[in-house]
């Protein structure tokens, strides 16, 4: 599913635009990513009973109630959930506010992944993650120490033609934070962990600049 890695790398970025006026905020740039942008929406089988799911399916929020009554076998046991779209070809881009979350993973799995499995503890799975102010990836059961500045969104640019998945923190530019090769030998849905259980806690699936 995956081998090597390449982290730590700033994307190219260049603008013609002049500074903001001083006490102005700047422009929303349009992401690079922009052209293949998607909006993918949580699936409501696979979330744990520690979690809900918005109305609109783009905001996970760790639940003051776990309903235990939802349980079913395709549902995670710890607090993670994929999204209901799955991807074996083209390219891909979205874009994760992980601000309102204090601890969380976010990456990709297969549907086969098994739900007592952790995200990234897989050969199946891979995600970046931040615990204990710490910023990590996890791939075929490896994790790496990226180092300890926390992103605020997390952008997961993923690649099946050039057989690539990478992890960019996104501000005013997009800067590598880590990539990996992978392979769609099952097709792969976004992925999410929030874990700690700190009712109120949330991850949102966010619109990309274009």
């Amino acid at each position: 599913f995956l081998q090597s890695s390449v982290e730590l790398q700033e994307a190219p970025y260049s603008s013609s635009c002049p500074l903001p006026d001083q006490g102005h905020p700047a422009p929303e740039r349009a992401s690079r990513f922009a052209q293949w942008a998607i909006s993918p929406t949580f699936d409501l089988r696979s979330h744990s009973c520690s979690l809900e799911v918005s109305e609109d399916c783009r905001v996970v929020t760790v639940s003051h109630c776990p309903q235990t009554h939802l349980w079913n076998h395709e549902r995670f046991v710890n607090c993670q959930v994929l999204c209901s779209q799955a991807f074996s070809s083209g390219k891909q881009y979205w874009e994760v506010d992980t601000q309102h979350c204090n601890h969380w993973a976010v990456g990709v799995a297969s549907w086969e992944m098994k739900r007592t499995q952790i995200i990234g503890r897989t050969r199946d799975s891979c995600c970046v993650e931040w615990k204990a102010s710490r910023l990590s990836a996890w791939h075929m059961v490896k994790e790496t120490v990226l180092g300890s500045d926390r992103p605020k969104v997390v952008g997961i640019w993923l690649d099946l033609e050039e057989g690539k998945l990478a992890f960019y923190s996104v501000a005013n530019q997009e800067t590598l934070l880590y990539e990996c090769p992978v392979s769609a030998s099952s097709p792969l849905h976004p992925a999410f962990w929030l874990f700690g259980l700190n009712p109120g806690n949330s991850l949102i699936i966010r619109p990309v600049n274009v």
